[in-house]
């Protein structure tokens, strides 16, 4: 056991193989009660000495499909999941560079606790946090109606992570970590969140580089939650509103799955405040970036609801369309009736949820460019036996090269555990790594990897055998992106 002294209290942690680990570590105050729904206030310091070798708590979320292969998540679902863990190659004075992990699930699901990147920590001599916040309901449902003390109530999930980043600030250096050079990085909804801090002028300062892998779009403004809710519950708005701070958070979870109604990421106008092309432009919170998809994104999701009839299907072009194309659905539906068969659901669906990924890395990617900050632009294309291919997140793997800890020929995610990938996990986490303590990605692991610019949309294939790519993206698929 290693005990470790911060301005709140002191923590009890563990070690885990060449690194210690404080898991489950607090910070912010409980969302409960009266905080519900309410902006995260810091966490209260403790006397003694915290046990901080348990799994932090999630919030309340259903569990990933089997499809995922994900396994038993550890962690107590509750309202009180303000946690973080943190994972340190030693604590010391060695001042090492930091990530900070957002987990994805579309703003619904996942948590800190989805994976053990201790080994990564150790490899690289990198400091790693994994951070949990608010999900569905609980950090996703605008409340603004209700007055200014809801304002940015839509944004309580990036709330906390904001929260969770100024207290990483704090406290550090008590585990050897550099509060001046943090990196934060993300997959689908936590990419997405990535992108959503560099529109948050709160988070400014509070980190200085950026990864987003597959990033969830950010709508352009909330959606109506709260009336849905309203009207399943049968209340006007203000008795509604009393009745679900009334609720259990077990009880108001209950009513999330029952209706299907939950929350996502937004611009709200006042935590997020403009779409990430035009903070980029505007200068909100940019700092260096990677950012890419993989190449069969959409095979992962599909499966689930395929059984859409078209009329359906439509609906969802429609209204993922025009987040897809910044505000201009009937430019995305008809790029997509010209490259899928209009018939053919599986392949529709297939395409765009390979687009709602997509559009946004290159959209970043691009006012990057040309606001004169560096991005890196890639494109995940490992083959695999699987049958979803090199789907959805399977990138993570070899970002935190996961395959040392299983056995030969185990599957890590989709993935196998190969020699081929085994070297190619230690290409690109190593590539990753080397982002993380410099800002630029370029090393002897991967061929010279150029930044995006609109004269020159460079793209590196992670495959076997890296490649830089030129102009992967068709023009067509830039001009539905609104990206042309």
């Amino acid at each position: 056991m290693t005990e470790v002294k911060t301005r709140f209290g002191a923590l009890r942690g563990q070690r885990l193989g060449a690194t210690l680990s404080f898991t489950g570590v607090p910070y912010g105050a409980p969302p409960v009660g009266e905080a519900r729904w309410r902006p995260p206030q810091p966490s209260a310091a403790w006397s003694g000495v915290r046990d901080a070798t348990g799994p932090a708590n999630r919030s309340f979320q259903l569990p990933f499909p089997s499809t995922l292969n994900r396994g038993e998540i550890p962690g107590v679902m509750s309202e009180d999941m303000l946690h973080l863990n943190i994972y340190t190659p030693g604590v010391d004075a060695r001042a090492r560079p930091v990530l900070v992990y957002i987990h994805g699930g579309g703003f619904s699901a996942g948590s800190a606790n989805d994976f053990d990147p201790s080994p990564f920590a150790a490899r690289h001599d990198i400091v790693v946090v994994s951070i949990n916040y608010r999900l569905g309901l609980y950090g996703f449902l605008d409340l603004s109606r209700f007055g200014p003390a809801y304002s940015g109530s839509a944004c309580l999930g990036f709330q906390d992570q904001i929260a969770a980043l100024d207290f990483i600030r704090q406290v550090i250096g008590d585990f050897g970590g550099d509060p001046d050079q943090v990196t934060v990085c993300g997959v689908s909804a936590g990419a997405g969140s990535v992108l959503a801090l560099m529109g948050a002028p709160a988070a400014r300062g509070l980190f200085t580089r950026a990864m987003a892998f597959s990033p969830g779009e950010i709508a352009r403004a909330p959606n109506d939650a709260f009336g849905a809710l309203a009207a399943a519950l049968d209340l006007p708005e203000a008795e509604a509103l009393a009745h679900l701070k009334a609720m259990s958070g077990a009880d108001l979870f209950d009513l999330q799955t029952r209706t299907g109604i939950s929350g996502g990421g937004f611009v709200d106008g006042h935590v997020v405040v403009a779409p990430i092309e035009e903070a980029i432009a505007r200068g909100v919170n940019t700092t260096p970036l990677i950012i890419g998809t993989c190449r069969d994104e959409g095979t992962m999701l599909v499966p689930s609801i395929e059984e859409y009839d078209l009329p359906n299907l439509d609906m969802i072009v429609l209204g993922i369309g025009n987040t897809i194309s910044a505000g201009q659905p009937d430019r995305y539906a008809a790029y997509l009736d010209a490259h899928t068969p209009v018939g053919d659901t599986r392949a529709r669906m297939t395409r765009f949820w390979y687009d709602y990924f997509r559009a946004p890395a290159v959209r970043a990617a691009q006012a990057c460019g040309a606001a004169g900050s560096p991005a890196w632009l890639y494109s995940f294309e490992a083959e695999t036996d699987h049958p979803f291919g090199p789907t959805h997140a399977s990138d993570m793997a070899f970002t935190f090269n996961l395959f040392d800890a299983v056995p030969e020929g185990q599957v890590v995610g989709f993935h196998p555990n190969t020699e081929q990938n085994r070297l190619l996990a230690d290409a690109w986490s190593s590539t990753v790594a080397r982002f993380v303590r410099y800002g630029d990605p370029n090393g002897p692991a991967i061929p010279p990897w150029p930044t995006y610019a609109r004269d020159r949309r460079a793209s590196l294939a992670i495959r076997v055998a890296p490649e830089v790519i030129y102009d992967a993206d068709t023009p067509a698929a830039l001009s539905a992106y609104g990206a042309g």
